[in-house]
């Protein structure tokens, strides 16, 4: 691929005098040439892994478990802003992203059109990212003493994203006045235009850029450590909490493309031929659709156990029923001191019917840091099998007061 850069000296001729003043000669080669297949076909492996891991986290929460929460919606929300980014990175392909930047300069107008679809891209994948990360408070929220320091602690983190994301939404926005100027840059003073507009210097729009990704970074981090102390109190078995423990960790490969984005954005302009591989804007996408996997693998944890024993079954030429098919499937019931919702019970024999095969109780109890009241057991498998966590914590109903909640399974 023919490259060059920053401090190689090409012929210079007058262009339209509409648009920039002065560029380079180019070759036909170098004209014709484009990285948009490479582009598209990274963005679009990430997109469709993404999107293929929350349409699976709907289909547990809504058609196995029969809830939806907040942070799933949240989730949802932040999978329609990733597939408007990938759209708009469609649009920009179009438009000529994936040539070299002074080959696309040479049609002033559709620079232009790429120039505007490139600043609601940019507003978009932060709220985007902003949106993931409040998702993952809500859930950790769920696990968590609600009046302990570890809940007061992570909504003051939501707080924090809330106003942080307000902030860089509006140097966006406003990194121009008049805001035409951001993508028309005949508005703009000379070299860059014509115009009286006013906007940030590059070096200073950089580095809010880069205060911007250093927080991301922080907050990447912070969501990837903050599982594990309040999954290691749970009372769960080793296994559990380790396996437990390594999915929501995942956030950390989110944490290394935001490290690798901001490496990127700090030599921004020193990459005089950006639009050639567009790394930055590649690198921004993959922090995001990582963290919205990341994120939503934990909430799988039933369809892994469903194909788990589904699996079993058929190695075994069984039919073993797992009891994840329906509304009084999901394991358990337990009434702690803010609530009395329950979930209804049934008995599943090992051959899938419902006759006694021998009975055995269970006891749910409720500790004083009140972390028995977590979103817990997926479900009561078979007899001897261990209990797994992620049922969504009712709603407060009622103000009763009992500690343990006896259940008796034939």
């Amino acid at each position: 691929m023919p490259a060059w850069g920053k401090g190689v000296e090409r012929p210079l001729r007058r262009q339209d005098p509409t648009g920039p003043p002065l560029l380079p000669v180019l070759t036909p080669e170098e004209i014709a040439y484009t990285n948009a297949p490479e582009i598209l076909a990274i963005t679009a492996t990430f997109f469709g892994l993404a999107a293929a891991v929350v349409v699976l986290r709907c289909y547990v929460r809504v058609v196995m478990l029969k809830i939806f929460k907040f942070e799933d919606w949240l989730m949802v929300l932040a999978m329609c802003l990733a597939a408007a980014v990938f759209a708009f990175m469609k649009i920009e392909t179009d438009l000529g992203l994936g040539r070299h930047f002074m080959a696309m300069l040479m049609d002033p107008v559709k620079y232009m059109q790429f120039a505007k679809i490139l600043y609601v891209h940019s507003i978009i994948v932060m709220v985007a990212l902003s949106t993931v990360k409040i998702s993952i408070a809500f859930f950790l929220l769920r696990l968590s003493d609600r009046a302990g320091l570890y809940a007061k602690f992570l909504y003051g983190v939501i707080v924090f994203i809330i106003l942080m994301t307000i902030a860089c939404a509006l140097t966006l926005i406003f990194q121009c006045l008049p805001v035409e100027a951001a993508w028309d840059y005949r508005l703009r003073p000379p070299p860059f235009g014509f115009g009286t507009a006013k906007c940030y210097d590059m070096i200073v729009f950089r580095n809010l850029g880069l205060m911007n990704s250093s927080f991301n970074i922080v907050t990447d981090v912070l969501f990837a450590t903050l599982p594990i102390p309040l999954i290691w109190q749970l009372q769960l078995n080793l296994r559990t909490k380790i396996s437990l423990i390594l999915v929501l960790s995942l956030g950390w490969f989110a944490c290394a493309a935001a490290t690798v984005k901001a490496v990127l954005q700090f030599n921004v302009l020193n990459d005089f031929d950006w639009t050639v591989h567009n790394s930055f804007n590649v690198w921004n996408y993959i922090e995001l659709t990582v963290g919205i996997m990341a994120a939503s693998l934990p909430t799988l944890k039933p369809l892994f156990n469903w194909f788990l024993e589904t699996a079993r079954a058929i190695t075994s030429g069984g039919t073993r029923r797992s009891g994840y098919k329906g509304p009084n499937s999901l394991g358990y019931q337990k009434t702690d001191g803010q609530s009395k919702s329950s979930f209804k019970l049934q008995s599943f024999s090992s051959r899938g019917d419902s006759s006694p095969k021998g009975a055995y109780n269970v006891k749910i109890s409720t500790n004083p840091t009140g972390l028995a009241d977590k979103e817990a057991l997926d479900a009561l498998r078979s007899k001897g099998s261990d209990e797994s966590i992620l049922l969504q914590r009712p709603e407060p109903v009622s103000n009763s007061i009992m500690i343990t909640t006896d259940v008796r399974i034939a």
